[in-house]
C-alpha cells in the first residue's frame, strides 16, 4: 500500500432510535471535519437486504501513511467516539485503492 491511494471503510449499522441524531451528525460534523483530517468522502452505501452492515462509507486518502496519520489525529479520534454513541456493530479497516465496490 506504498505511494498508493487507500480506502477507508467504516461500516456499521443504525439504531431506528439514534437514525435522525445520527444523520445531523454524520452530514454536519462527522464528513466535513474527517475532510479536514485528510480523508475524501467517496462513496456512500445503504444495504437493504441482507445479513450486513447496514451502512458503508468510503472514504479515500493519498496513501497508507497519509490515512494512518488521519486516524491518529485527534480530530479524528474524537469524531468516531462520537460516531459510536449513534452506532452499533462498527468496525473500520484500510484496503488497497480499487476503482470498484469494495467491502
Amino acid at each position: 500500500m506504498n505511494n498508493q491511494p487507500v480506502k477507508l471503510l467504516l461500516a456499521y449499522d443504525i439504531p431506528e432510535q439514534a437514525q435522525e441524531t445520527y444523520y445531523r451528525f454524520v452530514t454536519g460534523e462527522f464528513v466535513p471535519q474527517v475532510n479536514h483530517v485528510g480523508l475524501e468522502l467517496a462513496e456512500v452505501w445503504e444495504t437493504v437486504y441482507g445479513a450486513y452492515p447496514r451502512r458503508l462509507i468510503v472514504f479515500v486518502a493519498t496513501d497508507a501513511a497519509a490515512c494512518k496519520q488521519a486516524l491518529q489525529s485527534e480530530r479524528f479520534q474524537r469524531l468516531e467516539k462520537k460516531l459510536l454513541r449513534f452506532v452499533k456493530n462498527y468496525s473500520k479497516r484500510m484496503v488497497p485503492y480499487k476503482n470498484q465496490f469494495q467491502f
